[in-house]
Formats: C-alpha cells, structure tokens, sequence
C-alpha cells in the first residue's frame, strides 16, 4: 500500500498581529497579579492570540478545512459552487446547497493567495487578473 503526500496550504492571518497582543499581555500582567479579582483582565489578549494561531483556512487536495477559534468544519470541492464577497470585504464560500461559510481573516486582496492555494479549483481567475 502506498500512501500518497497531500499537500496541505494554510491560510491564516499574519503573524505580525500578534504583537499588539503580546505587548498587551506584557502591560496586563502588573495589572492582573496586583490582585486575583483583575486576573480577568489577561484574558482578552490571551483569546486574541489563541484566535490568531488558531483560525484560517486549510486547502487541500480533497476540499477546504475551515478553522475557527473553537471548531473546524471540512468542505469538499464538489460542495463548493463559488466565492462570495461579503460586508468588510470578507470572503465566504457557497456551497452548492445554498449555504454560504465565512472563510476567517481572509478578504478579497486575498484572492490571489486563495486562488494559487486551490490551484483554480475556485474558478477565480477574472477576478485575480483584475486585481480585485
């Protein structure tokens, strides 16, 4: 039996952003061991950082892994009928039920990244040549 290699791309936010919230852990800290009843107070960094390494979009070649904070749910290609462009500029998927699922921290400049991740699976190409 010979296992094939999938390869696997992930999209997930930048690292970068990450900072903000290392250096609010770092000023939340004097604040949170002064007393227990402001420990609270470190939770709110903590759940950024958690959200940041957590969340994205996993491509492959059976379908999409989509990653939130708490949960992941698995679309396969033939359940995927399009990309949809919601408010803010985010995008979602469209499933062929009707459905649509919200693809986390990946917007619409986005879209050249998730084309060359699917390996035009999506059918994106007008929209990555037009540089949207």
């Amino acid at each position: 039996m010979r296992l094939m290699s999938q390869t696997v791309v992930r999209l997930q936010m930048n690292r970068i952003s990450l900072i903000p919230a290392v250096v609010a852990v770092v000023c939340a800290l004097p604040l949170a061991t002064a007393s227990p009843w402001l420990l609270p107070v470190l939770l709110l960094p903590v759940a950024w950082i958690c959200y940041a390494l957590r969340s994205g979009v996993d491509v492959d070649d059976a379908g999409l892994v989509v990653r939130a904070l708490f949960g992941s749910v698995r679309i396969p290609w033939a359940r995927i009928s399009g990309v949809l462009i919601g408010k803010g500029q985010q995008l979602s998927v469209a499933t062929v039920g009707g459905g649509a699922v919200r693809l986390p921290n990946l917007r619409v400049r986005d879209l050249p990244r998730l084309y060359a991740a699917t390996g035009g699976r999506l059918g994106l190409s007008a929209a990555v040549e037009d540089g949207a």
